[in-house]
């Protein structure tokens, strides 16, 4: 096994100030029972290595299964956290598969998902967790009365049925240095319908992200307080993070607008995470507060604005960053996918680099396939997600 990397001039990942806290925000592909119950899986091992080197006082994670028979989140965290520096966490169930069956191959169209589960949001602290909000049941109809969602195919749910959140939006309070601190995590459901002219994932994605809105700055609501929902009091600090889905200045993305809002309100630092120039240089065309693209080398393939950090005025701001590797991208030539090209490959290895196979049709030839090298954080980073990590140092601002 090869040992824990340390971040490198090649990896943004800015030295932490002293008297600092450090949060790592991480949507992490998918990570399933099936992964997580082999103890060397390259994509688990992958991210835990990094993880481990980022050294996190708070960690916020989507994509982990939330199984009824076993611990994924602690399992993950024994990964990357041996000497358990986070010893309490909670995996918070989400509404993603709940109307799936397995055993009868049947899928949740309404929330999504294969198995029950799926895509749970988890939080991990060196702090105590004092106590935890779960919003899992609450209605789309309850958070928004007038709306009228009959001509939205919502997987045979019927309207006044369906949740507001296809995951679940959680809330914990910690208490640091003697002051209480709100941590909000939410997965939101994509911004994007895919085609399908009934899907309700654009103005469902607006809805959360409406609630998320009203609950770091709205007034209290009756119907919703005596449900125990109440927005956050004026003065309580929080931090607010996950995968909204929705890039911010996306025309097409209603939600959009409400995340501006929210980095426009005079609760909320209007800073975003942004990759360290240092590592963009000889990358002009990728825009710095990416924390998406699709799988693989190619950093040119759909990079997205998806995930994000919110930080409240009570808290000071030393790092905002996107964790990113410099790529160093080499293409070594288009080939026959039947040739036999492990010679090549054996004699473009050499140390701190990896060397592999894309498909051609990335570089407009879809019958060949290309020889290409990468450095080596940059490879560690995509095997570990297709998402990208988020770094936050911050302290008390008084």
């Amino acid at each position: 096994m090869e040992p824990r990397p340390l971040p490198s001039p090649s990896m943004s990942a800015s030295q932490r100030p002293a008297d600092s806290l450090r949060l790592v925000h991480w949507n992490i592909k998918e990570l399933d029972t099936l992964k997580l119950s082999q103890p060397e899986h390259l994509q688990v091992q992958a991210a835990a290595d990094i993880l481990q080197a980022l050294g996190a006082d708070l960690f916020s994670i989507n994509e982990v299964h939330h199984d009824p028979t076993r611990d994924n989140l602690g399992a993950f965290l024994g990964h990357c956290d041996p000497q358990k520096t986070l010893p309490y966490y909670r995996l918070s169930p989400s509404n993603t598969g709940l109307r799936s069956d397995p055993t009868r191959q049947i899928l949740d169209r309404s929330n999504f998902g294969f198995f029950p589960g799926q895509y749970a949001t988890g939080f991990a602290s060196r702090f105590p967790l004092e106590k935890t909000l779960e919003i899992q049941k609450l209605r789309w109809k309850e958070w928004e009365p007038n709306i009228d969602l009959t001509s939205f195919n919502l997987g045979g749910v019927h309207p006044d049925e369906i949740e507001l959140f296809d995951k679940s939006f959680t809330v914990h309070w910690l208490t640091i240095e003697g002051r209480s601190l709100a941590v909000v995590c939410l997965h939101t459901v994509p911004a994007f319908n895919f085609g399908q002219d009934k899907s309700p994932n654009a103005q469902r994605n607006r809805a959360q992200l409406e609630f998320l809105r009203w609950f770091l700055t709205g007034e209290p609501r009756p119907h919703l307080t005596a449900q125990g929902i109440e927005p956050l009091p004026q003065d309580q600090a929080f931090l607010a993070m996950g995968d909204f889905n929705c890039p911010l200045r996306d025309k097409n993305c209603p939600g959009g607008p409400v995340l501006q809002s929210l980095l426009a309100d005079p609760r909320v630092d209007p800073q975003l995470a942004r990759i360290a120039p240092t590592i963009l240089w000889d990358l002009p065309r990728l825009d710095p507060t990416i924390t998406f693209f699709a799988d693989g080398w190619d950093y040119n393939r759909l990079p997205t604005e998806l995930d994000y950090v919110l930080v409240s005025r009570e808290l000071k701001i030393h790092n905002l960053e996107v964790i990113f590797a410099n790529p160093d991208r080499r293409i070594h030539g288009l080939y026959d996918p039947d040739s036999d090209l492990t010679p090549l490959l054996e004699a473009l290895a050499e140390p701190g680099r990896k060397v592999g196979l894309q498909r051609g049709i990335s570089f407009g030839r879809a019958d060949q396939v290309a020889v290409v090298s990468v450095g080596k954080d940059f490879a560690r980073l995509r095997l570990a997600s297709d998402h990208l990590p988020l770094l936050l140092d911050f302290s008390w601002q008084y």
